[in-house]
């Protein structure tokens, strides 16, 4: 069996409009309720170490230990069998290092709003703040999901120079 070059050419055309196809159809680089889920932890923790009495801190500093070890194995599962994971070749590293802006960004500032709410003398800074920023996460997260992949997706569209 002979293939011209003009039918390689074309088949390797139809598999690079595939792989683009499937990249841009992927699901979002990570699932985005999980920095949720994390910020729904620490927004607990700040509640109950600073509302709840000191006699249930061990019960709740326990549940909501559980939910999240069980909110961390279900990341790990899904990551595991997720089907349509791009390629490390593939993936653009400035959509990490944004990833990345974006964490430590949200980091900061939940600790900069913490201290300005206690400064301001508003009654549980913390707790006001933990419900503040998990409101913040679960709004930017999927739009930081999504513009990952979408770098994803054009970087795999782009030519190799």
């Amino acid at each position: 069996m002979e293939i011209t070059p003009e039918e390689a050419a074309r088949s390797l055309a139809q598999v690079h409009e595939t792989q683009h196809r499937v990249l841009r159809a992927a699901p979002p680089m990570f699932p985005a309720w999980y920095p949720v889920t994390v910020w729904i932890f620490v927004t607990g923790m700040q509640f109950v170490t600073e509302i709840t009495p000191a006699w249930w801190l061990w019960i709740a500093v326990t549940a909501l230990s559980a939910g999240l070890a069980v909110a961390v194995l279900k990341f790990v599962i899904d990551v595991r069998n997720a089907n349509l994971r791009p390629h490390s070749s593939m993936t653009d590293p400035w959509a990490w290092a944004g990833f990345t802006a974006w964490l430590i960004t949200t980091g900061l500032a939940g600790f900069a709003l913490a201290l300005w709410l206690k400064e301001l003398g508003v009654a549980y800074p913390r707790t006001v703040m933990g419900v503040i920023m998990t409101v913040v996460v679960a709004v930017t997260a999927p739009l930081l999901a999504r513009w990952m992949s979408a770098r994803t997706a054009r970087r795999a569209e782009t030519p190799k120079r």
